[in-house]
């Protein structure tokens, strides 16, 4: 039986941040979606190349934020057009 989705679940937009204080530089999240993340060159930490990834890579978002180790990615949900968001806390 497939998913069933709240209403409106198709108008959440997902809002992805690292927290640099935390990040330290694993690069899992590069391997769970190298669609929206990067390693920084400089830094050696993970950057965020697609803020808002669309619902194509949610799924792929939602394993990045779990499989890190310092716990430094945030998911940040809000309803489109819109500035509400949710707090965000880190997945995982």
């Amino acid at each position: 039986m497939p998913a069933r989705r709240a209403p409106g679940a198709e108008s959440r937009l997902v809002r992805v941040e690292v927290d640099l204080t935390r990040c330290a530089g694993y690069g899992n999240c590069v391997d769970a979606a190298p669609e929206v993340f990067r390693m920084s060159d400089a830094a050696e930490v993970a950057e965020v190349t697609r803020p808002e990834p669309g619902p194509e890579l949610a799924d792929a978002v939602r394993e990045a934020a779990r499989v890190c180790p310092a716990h430094a990615v945030f998911l940040h949900k809000s309803r489109s057009p819109g500035p509400d968001t949710d707090a965000g806390e880190p997945a995982g």
